[in-house]
């Protein structure tokens, strides 16, 4: 690929609209640090996301910084589908995938020792586990009730992430099972607990508020684990419950993954701003 990547071809107008219509703010600032630049000189609260990313892209050529940019803009991070498309002359490739990424997502306790860093592999993997990963709990006994985290875990992996259920996880044998669940909830991106009926994810539910997980609550119209923690969703911000029926537990589903990702997606803003480090 030339060194350069054509840059002479690129659009301003091109580069801002595809900055703004890709990446949601933490990720701006994401790549602001990746290049070093403070991210208070380019973004202002006060602008539109277009300005934001106008300034962000001037503030690039004035550092002479675009051969970085397009190179973070081909990595794994920061890759998207529609890269390739608005800039076809640069001759840009996707990211090299992991081999086994799914593999390395489902059973999160295995390390890839392909690499010889050690602790940059570790980072990959929490990252993709967080970017994918949701863990699925709930009454799963006798099989019929299995069957429904199931449907749940087919909704969720149609869109576009990877579902993992605690009791079909291998075991550790050092850990209890409060600790292996506590280990898949740190690091998936959000959890669904399916409420309906009096099991262990009452627990699970708690140890979720009191590590302020992002938690979508399933729960069937008339139906309930325990009212002891009927309120959790009243004061918790990180948790929020959604009722459903069976006919249309898909809808609620997408419903709840757009608040969760909402959620989420504040939340980041939030850290961003109060870690002066970020």
């Amino acid at each position: 690929m030339d060194s350069h990547f054509r840059l002479t071809s690129v659009k301003e107008d091109d580069l801002v609209d595809y900055l703004k219509q890709s990446y949601s703010d933490p990720e701006l600032y994401s790549l602001c640090r990746q290049l070093e630049i403070d991210k208070n000189d380019v973004f202002s609260k006060y602008l539109p996301k277009k300005q934001n990313c106008e300034n962000l892209v001037e503030t690039i050529q004035q550092k002479d910084l675009m051969s970085e940019l397009f190179q973070l803009l081909q990595s794994e991070k920061f890759y998207r589908r529609r890269l390739i498309e608005t800039f076809p002359d640069l001759d840009l490739q996707s990211p090299i995938e992991f081999e086994e990424l799914r593999r390395l997502v489902e059973k999160v306790y295995t390390i890839n020792n392909e690499t010889s860093d050690s602790s940059q592999n570790s980072m990959q993997w929490v990252k993709a586990c967080k970017e994918k990963m949701v863990l699925v709990l709930g009454k799963d006994s006798p099989q019929e009730y299995m069957k429904e985290l199931e449907d749940i875990c087919e909704c969720v992996e149609k869109m576009g992430y990877t579902p993992i259920l605690i009791k079909k996880q291998d075991e550790i044998e050092t850990i209890t099972n409060e600790e292996k669940m506590l280990a898949y909830a740190s690091i998936s991106r959000f959890v669904i607990i399916e409420k309906s009926y009096p099991a262990g994810q009452i627990d699970e539910a708690k140890i979720c508020a009191i590590n302020r997980f992002p938690t979508i609550w399933l729960q069937k119209e008339g139906m309930g684990d325990t009212w002891m923690q009927g309120d959790y969703h009243i004061d918790q911000r990180s948790i929020q419950l959604f009722k459903y029926k069976d006919k249309n537990v898909k809808g609620k589903l997408e419903e709840a993954v757009k608040w969760v990702e909402q959620f989420i997606k504040e939340k980041s803003e939030s850290l961003n701003d109060l870690y002066p480090w970020r």
